[in-house]
Order: C-alpha cells, then sequence, then structure tokens
C-alpha cells in the first residue's frame, strides 16, 4: 500500500475537478481542504450508504467501498450469484501459528476483494479470548496477545499489499456480544496496556493498519466512539496512528463528544450523529473546524493509499457494486493447504492417524457435520461461499479404490430448520433449481421478480425495489416446489423479522407476526422462526409459498430464510451410525457447532456439544477402537470422552475446503499443522473466565491479567488441552537453547536459540514455543507469558534451529502510578518447549547479566 504525507501535492485534482494547466503546481491537501465549505467537509465524514463513503468531485475523491470480513471478501451484497472465497475462521488461523501463511492467505483475500471493487475490509478482529463462551470468539485469533499480535500483523502487511486498507478491529474491550452495544467493559490500565491493548499497537506500529474500528460498548464509562483517553491520546497521540478512526456500525450516537474524541468517520449513512448537527457544533465552537480539517486529511490519506483519490473517473465500485468481470477468487490450493495447517492433533494412541491403507479398508464415516460442516461463524463474518467441500463428499473420494466409507448422520443439532437439500426445490414456474422471488407492494401488486438458488437471503441498502423494507409497505414473497426423498414427517421453517405467511399447496399453515430484537444483527443471525409440520411421501412435491412483510421499526440487514428437513427419529439415526462403526475397520466421527451457534449478536451459554453427540460419539467408541473424532467448532467445546477415542482433531470453522483438508490429513497426505491459540477446558468450572454477558450492564474485568492458560497456571488447574499444543505425525527433541547476549537491558529484545532434532519417522514441521516467567510473577500476574514463537521443519533424524526475539515489552510491566513501563529486577526464565504445559528446556536471564 502505497504512502504519503497529507500535504503533498494532490495527483492531479484542482478545486473545480479539472486538471491543472501546464505549469501550474498541484494544489496541496491542506489547499483543496481549504477550499471546501465546512457542510463539504463535514458530509464527507458519514457514510453514504451502508458500505460506501461519499465522494467530493472538487477533490477529485471517489467513493471508497467497504466490505465485511474478516474470512472472505463478502463484497456490498451477501448473494450466492457473487460468491466469496470462505477461508479458515481466525480462530483457525491462530491455529496455524504461522504468520508467513497467513500473510499469503491475506494478500490473495486482498486481491478477491479489490476484484469486488473493495477498498476497506472490515478486518482483522484482534479482540482476545476472554471467555470461552463469547459468541463472536471464533473471530479472535487467540486468547494470547503475543500470538494475536503476530498472526494479526501479518494478516494486515498481506491485506494492505493488495491495496485493501485493513479496519483493524474492535477497539476495544468488546469481548462480549450481549448486550455489546450498551455494556460498560471496566479494565485496569495495566490490564489494558499488557492484554487488550497490544495487539491494536502492533497493527499500528509495526503493519500501518489503515482504519481502526471503536467498538460498541462502553470502556470504564466512556463510550469507545467518544473515548478521547483511547482514541486521542493512546492511538494518535502514543501510537502515532495516521489513519482513520472508524465508527463501528451505527456506533456512533453522539455529536459533540464522538467528534472531539478523535472519531474520524462515522458509518454507515446516510444518516447519522453529525451532519447538520456536527456542522452547528462548529459554528458554535464546541468543536474545532480544525478537528474537522484532521478528520478530513486522514480520510484523503486513506483514499490516497486505496487509489481512491485521483482524477474524477469511471472507477470499479463508484456505485457500490463490484467491478467489471469475474471476482479473482483465492487459489484453492492454498485455502486447502492452509486449512489443514489449521488441523491441530490434539490425541494420537497407538499413531491410528495417519490410516494405514494396508490395514485400513472400512471407515465409518458418521456425525452431522459430516454431512453437514459448518464451514464459518454467523453475522457479518459470513459469506456466500464458491464452493463448499464437506467431509462426506471428500473422504471417499479420496480413499476411493482403497476402502470403503458408509457415512451415516448419526443424529441433528440444528436449533433453525436447515436449507432443503441440494437438487430438491426447483421454481413453480420455470422448473429452473432454487425458488422464485418476488417482490410486492402493499396492494400485493408484482413489481419485481428473480430467480434464487439460496434459500437464506438478505439486503443492506441493495436489491430491494422502493417500497419494499423496514417501515414500508411491500413485501418480499418465496415461492418453491419441494420434492421429499423420504416419507414420512417434515418440518418447514421460516425465519425473518415481521410478517410471516406460510402456505403449503394453497393451504395457509402459519401466520406470526415475529419481534424486533435489540440487536440489529439479530435480524439476520438470529431472527425470529415459525414452524410447520407436513407429511409427505417420497417423491411427493410440495408447492410452497412465503409471504413476508417487513416490521416497522425494524434495523440493520433485511434478512428472510427458509428451510425444510426431514423429521427424523434421531433414536434411528444413532443406531444406523453405531452399527456402521461396529462393521468397520475405523471410525470417523465428525461432532461440533450446530449452524449458527457461534454468531455475532449473542454469546453461547454452554461449552456442551449440542444435542446428543456426545452420546453419539460414546457409543461409537465402544464399538470400534480406531475411533477419530474431528471437532468442527470456532471455539472450545467440553470432550468427556476424550480418553476414550483414538484420535482428535480440532478442526475448527474451516471453511469452503473443508472435507478436502481432512481427507488431505487423515490419508497422510499433509500433515496436521495447527496449534491450539486457546486452552481447552476438562470442565466449563475450570475456566479463569466463564460469564460473557454483562450484570447490571457491565463487565467487570476482575481477572485481570489471568485470562486462558495464565490463568489455569496461576489456579493450578490441568486443562484437558493446554494452550500451544498439537501432536503432528512425527514427534520432536528439544537439545539446546541458549540466550545471547550479556543480560537483560530494559527495552531492548532478547534473541533466543533453540536447537531441535525430528526423531520420528516422517518429515514435519514444529513450532517452537518460549514462555518467560519472571519475578513479578503471582500478586495477580502470570506466572509465565508467551514470549515468542518460531516454526522449523525438519527430515526424520534432522536436527534444526530456530531463532526466537522475544520482545523487551514482555519482560515489562505497566506503572499506573508513573504512567509508564518498569523493568523488575531480578531472575528470568525462558523456558521452551511443545505448548504452555509441555516445556522441555529453560534458561535464565538476569538484568544486566
Amino acid at each position: 500500500m502505497t504512502t504519503g504525507p497529507a500535504d503533498t501535492p494532490h495527483p492531479t485534482a484542482t478545486t473545480s475537478g479539472a486538471a491543472p494547466a501546464p505549469g501550474t503546481p498541484a494544489p496541496t491537501v491542506p489547499e483543496l481542504i481549504a477550499a471546501l465549505s465546512l457542510p463539504e467537509k463535514v458530509r464527507l465524514l458519514t457514510g453514504a450508504a451502508s458500505w460506501r463513503t461519499h465522494g467530493s468531485p472538487a477533490l477529485g475523491l471517489r467513493p471508497m467501498i467497504f466490505s465485511d470480513g474478516p474470512s472472505g471478501a463478502r463484497g456490498v451484497t451477501k448473494d450466492e450469484r457473487l460468491p466469496s472465497t470462505s477461508l479458515p475462521c481466525p480462530s483457525a488461523c491462530g491455529a496455524t501459528w504461522d504468520p508467513g501463511l497467513i500473510t499469503e492467505l491475506a494478500t490473495a483475500l486482498g486481491a478477491e476483494a479489490r476484484s469486488k471493487g473493495v477498498d476497506v475490509l472490515l478486518a482483522p478482529t484482534i479482540n482476545l479470548m476472554r471467555t470461552p463462551l463469547g459468541g463472536r470468539g471464533f473471530e479472535c485469533f487467540s486468547e494470547d496477545p503475543v500470538l494475536t499480535a503476530r498472526i494479526a500483523v501479518a494478516y494486515v502487511r498481506g491485506l494492505q499489499a493488495a491495496g485493501v486498507a485493513a479496519a483493524t478491529k474492535h477497539f476495544v474491550g468488546n469481548d462480549s456480544e450481549t448486550g455489546r452495544w450498551t455494556y460498560n467493559a471496566v479494565i485496569s490500565e495495566p490490564v489494558l496496556r499488557e492484554l487488550y491493548l497490544a495487539p491494536f499497537e502492533a497493527c499500528v506500529r509495526e503493519a500501518g493498519t489503515g482504519l481502526v474500528m471503536a467498538a460498541y460498548n462502553t470502556v470504564n464509562g466512556t463510550p469507545a466512539t467518544g473515548h478521547a483517553w483511547l482514541l486521542r491520546k493512546i492511538l494518535k497521540g502514543e501510537w502515532g496512528f495516521d489513519g482513520v478512526a472508524v465508527s463501528d456500525w451505527s456506533a456512533a450516537r453522539t455529536t459533540v463528544p464522538t467528534a472531539v474524541a478523535g472519531l474520524d468517520l462515522a458509518m454507515p449513512g446516510p444518516d447519522g450523529p453529525w451532519g447538520a448537527d456536527l456542522v452547528q457544533a462548529v459554528l458554535d465552537g464546541l468543536v474545532p473546524e480544525a478537528l474537522i480539517d484532521d478528520k478530513l486529511t486522514r480520510i484523503l490519506r486513506l483514499a490516497h493509499r486505496v487509489g481512491a483519490l485521483a482524477t474524477p473517473a469511471s472507477v470499479p465500485g463508484l456505485d457500490g457494486k463490484p467491478g467489471p468481470g469475474p471476482a479473482v477468487l483465492a487459489d484453492p490450493d492454498l485455502v486447502r493447504r492452509a486449512t489443514a495447517a489449521s488441523f491441530v492433533l490434539l490425541r494420537n494412541e497407538g499413531t491410528v492417524l495417519p490410516f494405514d491403507a494396508g490395514t485400513i479398508g472400512s471407515i465409518a464415516l458418521v456425525g452431522p457435520n459430516a454431512v453437514h460442516p459448518v464451514i464459518q461463524g454467523g453475522g457479518s463474518a459470513a459469506v456466500a461461499p464458491v464452493t463448499v467441500s464437506t467431509p462426506a463428499a471428500a473422504l471417499p473420494a479420496a480413499l476411493a479404490g482403497s476402502a470403503t466409507v458408509t457415512v451415516a448422520q448419526g443424529c441433528r443439532t440444528w436449533t433453525a430448520v436447515p436449507g432443503p437439500a441440494t437438487g430438491s426445490i426447483s421454481d413453480p414456474q420455470t422448473g429452473e433449481p432454487g425458488l422464485r422471488l418476488e417482490f410486492r407492494d402493499g396492494d400485493g401488486a408484482l413489481i419485481g421478480h428473480e430467480h434464487r438458488t439460496a434459500t437464506e437471503l438478505a439486503w443492506w441498502d441493495e436489491g430491494l425495489p422502493p417500497g419494499v423494507g423496514w417501515d414500508k409497505p411491500g413485501s418480499v414473497v418465496l415461492l418453491t416446489r419441494f420434492r421429499a426423498a423420504t416419507t414420512g414427517p417434515h418440518l418447514i421453517g421460516v425465519a425473518g423479522v415481521g410478517h410471516l405467511t406460510l402456505t403449503v399447496d394453497g393451504t395457509m399453515v402459519a401466520d406470526t407476526v415475529t419481534p424486533v430484537p435489540d440487536d440489529p444483527v439479530l435480524t439476520m443471525t438470529r431472527p425470529g422462526e415459525v414452524r410447520a409440520a407436513v407429511s409427505l411421501q417420497a417423491g411427493q412435491e410440495a408447492d410452497i409459498m412465503l409471504d413476508f412483510r417487513p416490521a416497522e421499526g425494524g434495523d440493520g440487514p433485511l434478512a428472510v430464510r427458509l428451510g425444510i428437513a426431514a423429521d427424523v427419529d434421531e433414536d434411528i439415526l444413532i443406531t444406523e451410525a453405531v452399527h456402521a462403526a461396529a462393521c468397520c475397520d475405523a471410525a470417523v466421527v465428525v461432532v461440533g457447532s450446530a449452524e449458527a451457534a457461534e454468531s455475532e449478536g449473542f454469546d453461547r451459554d454452554t461449552l456442551v456439544l449440542p444435542g446428543r453427540q456426545d452420546e453419539l460419539v460414546a457409543r461409537v467408541a465402544a464399538v470400534n477402537d480406531a475411533t477419530v473424532v474431528v471437532v468442527n467448532a470456532g471455539m472450545p467445546v467440553l470432550m468427556p470422552w476424550a480418553d476414550d477415542v483414538a484420535a482428535i482433531i480440532y478442526a475448527w470453522l474451516p471453511g469452503q475446503a473443508m472435507g478436502e483438508a481432512l481427507a488431505d490429513v487423515v490419508t497422510g497426505r499433509a500433515e496436521p499443522g495447527g496449534r491450539l491459540p486457546v486452552t481447552l477446558p476438562a470442565r466449563e468450572s475450570d475456566c479463569p473466565v466463564l460469564h460473557a454477558i454483562p450484570r447490571n450492564g457491565r463487565i467487570d474485568y476482575a481477572e485481570g491479567l489471568l485470562i486462558g492458560y495464565r490463568g489455569y497456571d496461576a489456579a493450578g488447574i490441568t486443562p484437558m488441552f493446554a494452550f500451544g499444543h498439537g501432536l503432528g505425525y512425527t514427534q520432536w527433541a528439544y537439545e539446546a537453547v541458549s540466550v545471547a547476549g550479556p543480560g537483560l537491558v530494559p527495552g531492548e529484545d532478547v534473541r533466543v536459540t533453540v536447537t531441535v532434532r525430528n526423531v520420528g519417522s516422517r518429515p514435519g514441521r514444529e513450532v517452537v514455543q518460549a514462555y518467560v516467567g519472571g519475578p513479578a510473577a503471582g500478586r495477580g500476574r502470570p506466572v509465565r507469558v508467551l514470549g515468542a514463537f518460531g516454526t522449523v521443519t525438519a527430515a526424520p533424524g534432522e536436527r534444526a534451529e530456530v531463532v526466537l526475539t522475544v520482545p523487551a515489552r514482555v519482560f515489562a510491566v505497566y506503572d499506573q502510578a508513573s504512567a509508564g513501563w518498569s523493568w523488575p529486577g531480578g531472575l528470568f526464565t525462558i523456558a521452551v518447549g511443545r505448548s504452555s504445559r509441555d516445556l522441555r528446556l529453560e534458561a535464565a536471564i538476569r538484568p544486566g547479566g
């Protein structure tokens, strides 16, 4: 991404939008700003629409296009006709412990975003996994600030290398979803500095992130969008941030406080708290016009960096739509490789994995997520994927000719009726696969129609005709013909916020009004659902119509969903799965989260796997000693059966390549390269922080620095699987560790050299982790913290050396009394190993040697 000082000459524009006459010096950006009226300046500080800023012919500024991320470049619409690459979720990216790979992925993501006309991707999310119940935890990289910072810096660098600006979010304390618009996160300054601000500081200082997004919540009594201490003192002052401080969508709710605190851009638009009110505040002397000029300078600097500041021209994305031509999708081989690299092999008793083709001739592939994997979390992170590789399709294909694969669902986990099976619905007028979508005015007259193949639809600013939307009289009508594959009861579920009328074969079976939720994102992630039961014969067709009239007072994206599924007896499903497992040489059980169970807008209430999945695993393991469990979840879940199965792979929410990557891993074509970025508990009560829901409107960070593995260490609790754990397919010996230099010098980094040897029988990759313990441990401080990590690859018997740089800040503590960092005297230890609980070697270091 190009950079440039704000006062350099503008490339071509003049205040009239025309090119300067030959020999005429180009005006500087301050000169261009000075030529604008106050209302013209203020207009540019609020979005023009949900995903677009205003342009200015006088400045040669085109609108900039924003898009949600971070696991795909959705563009301005979520539409199966404009699909996106679905990457592994951020917790999976954190599990790679591989900044180089993440840079590669992010660069590909940036190229895809650019091809869709996107200038700014709202990513990465670099909040910490404070509690495993956090609904949006899958969108974070880790529970640890050092790992988060390293992965985040790599992500931002890769994205911005492709010419797309990163909007690093959510600044700060947005670590829960319930009540996020209003809760007060009460966090001490040392805890903020040492934990929650650290990844943001790294993204600003090291990666030059183009934007930082201020969060919805309040921090220590002040809304984050109006928090001068955070935005002006720390972000722009101490860290020297020269980019744009943008609000989370509709998070800016005041005029003067947000303007003077340092917020630069209020999104979305065109409505917002600034506009005419901000103009008047400047005229009344409440907001200095110099602050307005600074905000606009930052926006123009961003525009220059993404190529939006030039002579007015026809630019892809100018009208908020993707540029011409097909999207440049990420390389599927890269996505598949990265997905396998994120899988964490937690257990592998008797080296059951990878499967030996000579002894494994039949495999039972069972579990709800084997058939219907959950590839991504819900909310703004979700995309319409270009493809989905399921385990049920990929594993039989990979083993064709060497092993037979029997597939059984085992049980069901959904809480909302899932979408109809592929090929089971058709447009009743044309016969094409999919459905007919109609838009009707308040009198029921047809005003538009289109063909769609998706049954979960959402709109922001575009795609809806006039008269249809929140507080409007029109309706959205879905019509489809469903063909049943089995005989028996079926459930039809329809969801949306408003008036839902469902008819089957001309008979109304449901007519209900669903309520408007408190959080606008819930209109998309958890709208009210209405169900009806119908009995169908195999091969029978049923005409289904949903009439959806959006609610008065609704806000956020407009969404509607249709689900159809056979209502099968779960006892039968489990019996079939257990029988298949008993008859096969090995069993692969794919369990995990239900669709949309991990999502923006709400938090989880338990770590227990939904439905009867624990029962399914236990019963399969009882009849097959070679049972491999694959956990398809973005955050920790409880695994009471862990000691009873042969192997466990944690597969996260892995994106579109899940099935192919799993096939690669279980057959040995790829090593499961991941290490845990978050601790997996044995019991919910063991978690250092379990509550995610505010109490009386506030969340007290009373645990201080002791989140994640730090909390387990301080309490002396053994987790199910430790932070940093991951086996791979070979074994490693740690042979030597040394620390360079005469000793610890305050403010200087420490270099550590570690020698390891591959003592297994296969080539492999090791993640060498260094943990720092110091004299300040105890008294609310962690026993040890991750200081640095690095990766090596080696052939069997080969030695490898990795040099780690432990940042000076890891040895420091923030002293609130002196408002600065201090380095305690005394002995520090640097322990290296394979996880926070598997430390093989140790070196000591003292101040000054």
